[in-house]
């Protein structure tokens, strides 16, 4: 069983006026820094909205892609907000109508559970499934490109697997002696052996990758950004391996920073 430890959560409110400090609460947030944790659950519907401010006025597109966004940029900036002082400039920053309340400290066991048990007592329902790998695909590169790193990247292109013909959909590649392939794949999972067995495709592939030249790009390398569980610390060690034995590169989705480092110091610059 886990130990307690210490964790922080604030609540997300949306605030159409805020020379008149009311708002609808319409998710939570919380972060755990012993066990590498943050995550954001926001609410599908706006009943909570309408109830507090009726139904016009609002734009629910721009409120609702605010709410998404959220979520995605708490996922991209886990590396980098590791200390409650990072979280406070973080909510800080905020400037649009959603806002997020000074964090509170409270003990965590488990922060998945503890996180959809908060959303239950605060907004009165379940909390939302939601994150595809598609959005992970977003994330990576939109992170990546931001960094000032256009000129070296090339964005959102295909790849065929000589092995299995299949056709890997790439969102960010980069040149530095080899062409490498970076692919965001998620491993978040309570049994090892499915983390294990992801690991197993994703090196077959690589390695079928990296012994095959492309016509155009030349000699190629997979490089899979790994999204582990937060308090998972059995998988990353053993996916590594499995991957790093086949030619494949991995990172961690929470240290995307590395990865960022190495682009800008080894990438050339690409044709246009």
């Amino acid at each position: 069983m886990m130990q307690p430890t210490k964790g922080y959560y604030s609540l997300i409110q949306y605030c159409p006026d805020a020379g008149r400090l009311e708002a609808a609460n319409v998710g939570v947030l919380l972060f755990c820094p012993e066990q590498s944790f943050l995550q954001a659950k926001t609410v599908l519907s706006n009943r909570r909205i309408i109830k507090f401010f009726g139904t016009e006025g609002h734009d629910w597109a721009r409120i609702n892609s605010f709410k998404r966004g959220l979520e995605e940029r708490l996922k991209v900036e886990f590396g980098e907000i590791n200390s409650l002082e990072s979280l406070e400039q973080f909510i800080a920053l905020r400037a649009n109508y959603l806002q997020i309340t000074p964090p509170r400290s409270m003990q965590v066991t488990n922060p998945i559970k503890d996180l959809e048990a908060l959303f239950i007592e605060i907004i009165g329902e379940e909390a939302p499934k939601h994150t595809s790998t598609k959005t992970l695909k977003r994330l990576l590169k939109e992170k990546i490109v931001n960094a000032g790193l256009e000129e070296k990247v090339r964005s959102d292109f295909e790849v065929e697997v000589p092995i299995t013909r299949k056709k890997l959909e790439i969102p960010v590649g980069f040149q530095n002696g080899r062409f490498n392939l970076v692919n965001p794949v998620r491993f978040e999972t309570e049994e090892p052996q499915q983390a294990f067995n992801t690991a197993c495709r994703y090196a077959v592939e690589g390695e079928s990758l990296f012994n095959h030249a492309h016509p155009s790009l030349g000699e190629l390398q997979l490089v899979v950004v790994g999204k582990f569980r937060a308090n998972d610390k059995e998988s990353p060690a053993m996916v590594k391996k499995v991957l790093t034995d086949h030619h494949v590169k991995l990172y961690r989705f929470s240290k995307l920073l590395d990865l960022i480092d190495e682009i800008r110091r080894t990438a050339k610059t690409l044709p246009r």
